[in-house]
């Protein structure tokens, strides 16, 4: 036989291979009902309770007007605001982080925000319901040097407290 004939046999018992097993099941199956049942899912959810106020980070707590009084660098300031915690899951685990994600302006490159709460920083069920006072710190960098940030300003209306998940 010439090397072609050999090659032609030789993809032609591959095909018939590929074909004869193709579309046959050679195993019984079978399938049954997990019963019957409904499962809900559970809430996480994070409101704000009114209206919270800023305060300089020193031992005096002076207000801290946002708009007219200037931070320097190394200057800090609290916004301190009541949050309602909705919390249902029998495993749930969630964390509070404040953020300054949303913040926007010139100014915004040289903050740091920090959390300074009283409220736990772990949510659990237990918490469902509750009103919780949290603290979030901004502060102006002091590390910044040179011109950088002056003049500056950054609107903090898209700061936020995070209400997240903590995967088991």
């Amino acid at each position: 036989m010439n090397k072609k004939t050999k090659g032609a046999l030789a993809a032609a018992a591959g095909a018939a291979i590929l074909v004869g097993g193709a579309g046959t099941m050679a195993a019984w199956n079978d399938n049954a009902s997990l019963g019957s049942g409904t499962v809900s899912a559970g809430t996480l959810n994070i409101d704000q309770v009114g209206t919270g106020t800023w305060h300089w980070d020193n031992p005096d707590g002076e207000v801290f007007t946002p708009g007219s009084d200037l931070l320097v660098p190394g200057d800090s300031v609290v916004y301190v605001g009541k949050y309602k915690i909705s919390a249902a899951g029998t495993n749930l685990k969630a964390t509070l982080t404040p953020e300054i994600g949303g913040v926007t302006g010139n100014l915004k490159d040289y903050l740091e925000v920090a959390d300074v709460n009283d409220a736990p920083t772990t949510i659990t069920p237990s918490n469902d319901d509750q009103i919780l006072t949290i603290g979030t710190k901004v502060t102006f960098d002091p590390d910044t040097g040179g011109e950088d940030g002056q003049g500056g300003t950054a609107s903090l209306a898209g700061a936020s407290v995070l209400l997240q998940q903590t995967l088991n």
